[in-house]
């Protein structure tokens, strides 16, 4: 025990240099160290912990300082082997694309040279149909004078990432670092393991060396199954994702690597009188901030996702319309899908609510994981968590398990509740108008 304390006591002064107080806010500010500047351009990192209390703060802030560090200890092995982890294979990615630009499969030299003696003819034909025979990239690209790369573990992540981003737009900050950690810690855990190789080194033995020692720390220390394969899914899904665009015929060890057992916790929702009696009214939800309050309420009466009500700003908060309603928009954060992107009615505690808000909710619109901490604890307190499975998202199963008990029609359902329709999507949908009549009769 007195270990476990000491630890925790160094793992909270790691992040106290780094904390700020701006507006009430702790904030961790930390300038990328000089050694790695050129490998890290951001020169100072800030992130809000979200939190006002010193003590949670410096527990979120020794968090993020130790991804920080994980993620600088990475680029700083790849620079030391001579090749920044940004600039990975920039030749051999360009004699991929010429060659694709030329209506051919890249292969290099090595692999022409056991092709039919045809296929090596007709490249150097296309290159003299060109006149491009003295043309350097050209004849790289058609003739396979670019080696493949020899991408390390610890590069990985960096080429990933270039090849991913079309995933990160759209994304708030807080979006891209819950992005970037998990996959790192995997890559990190595996270097650790069986160091930093070639990928195109990694075999079935690596990745089933991999997924036992995750199986010794799901028996012996309280792991769970889920958190091991996401690890094996996450570093399963960037060598894919390498192997697929470089063409580098990989063996891809880790595909179907799993550990059975994986528990799914459905959230418990509440029942409806419950939230009708004690949550609606707010009396019981005195002791948190009214901010939390307020978002708290929201959730109950309409459904929204708690991070859809903190990201909410002053112009997509219209009460002054006909039917007062909320826009759900990817403003502040990417939204959880395409189709969660609606108009809102606002009817009952929910419009008295936003008449008193109408700015939103800032103080957690960039911090939803301390919301859903400070919103759970304050619950907990109050009496309000009849079991430990009840959370704030648990608002959100009760409001959909209103609209079933009503037979609202499954198309209002979808669009109240920002989910796919699962019929043939004809015409603009249902009228806020119709959206609002529907809100009006869920706890009225």
């Amino acid at each position: 025990m007195a270990k476990a304390s000491g630890d925790a006591r160094q793992s909270a002064e790691s992040g106290r240099a780094y904390l700020r107080q701006r507006g009430g806010i702790w904030h961790y500010r930390r300038r990328v160290p000089q050694d790695l500047a050129d490998l890290d351009p951001r020169g100072e990192i800030r992130l809000t912990t979200g939190s006002r209390d010193h003590a949670t703060a410096l527990v979120i802030a020794a968090k993020i300082n130790g991804e920080l560090e994980a993620h600088w200890r990475l680029l700083a092995e790849a620079a030391e082997r001579g090749q920044s982890i940004d600039q990975v294979a920039p030749r051999f990615e360009a004699a991929v694309r010429t060659a694709r630009r030329l209506g051919l499969t890249y292969r290099p030299a090595a692999e022409l040279a056991q092709a039919p003696i045809g296929e090596l003819l007709s490249r150097i034909e296309l290159l003299e149909q060109r006149g491009a025979t003295k043309s350097a990239p050209l004849v790289a690209a058609v003739l396979g004078g670019v080696e493949k790369p020899k991408l390390t573990l610890s590069q990985l992540f960096a080429a990933y990432e270039k090849l991913a981003g079309d995933r990160l737009i759209g994304k708030s900050e807080d979006q891209v670092r819950k992005w970037r950690n998990p996959r790192l810690k995997a890559i990190g855990n595996l270097i650790d393991l069986v160091g930093d190789k070639v990928i195109a080194d990694i075999d079935r033995d690596d990745a089933l060396d991999f997924r036992s020692w995750w199986l010794d720390r799901v028996r012996d220390d309280g792991y769970d199954q889920g958190s091991a394969n996401k690890d094996l899914g996450y570093i399963a899904s960037m060598m894919q994702t390498i192997d697929t665009a470089w063409r580098l015929k990989l063996s891809l060890p880790f595909q179907g690597v799993r550990i059975a057992g994986e528990k799914h916790n459905p959230r418990v929702p509440y029942d409806p009188e419950f939230v009708r009696l004690r949550i609606l009214p707010g009396v019981e939800l005195a002791a948190l901030n009214p901010e939390a309050r307020a978002v708290v309420i929201m959730v109950a009466a309409t459904g929204m996702r708690p991070s859809e009500v903190t990201g909410l700003i002053a112009p997509r908060i219209v009460l002054d319309a006909d039917i007062p309603h909320v826009q759900v928009r990817p403003d502040t954060r990417q939204l959880k899908t395409t189709h969660s992107q609606r108009d809102m009615p606002l009817v009952g505690r929910a419009l008295e609510v936003m008449r008193e808000f109408p700015h939103g909710f800032p103080r957690y619109r960039e911090s939803p994981d301390n919301l859903s901490a400070t919103i759970n604890k304050g619950l907990a307190s109050a009496g309000l968590r009849p079991t430990p499975g009840h959370t704030l998202y648990s608002l959100r199963h009760t409001f959909k398990d209103r609209l079933i008990a009503l037979e609202v029609p499954q198309r209002i359902q979808d669009a109240l509740m920002g989910h796919a329709v699962h019929e043939v999507n004809y015409g603009s949908g249902p009228t806020l108008q119709h959206r609002a009549e529907w809100m009006a009769r869920v706890w009225g």
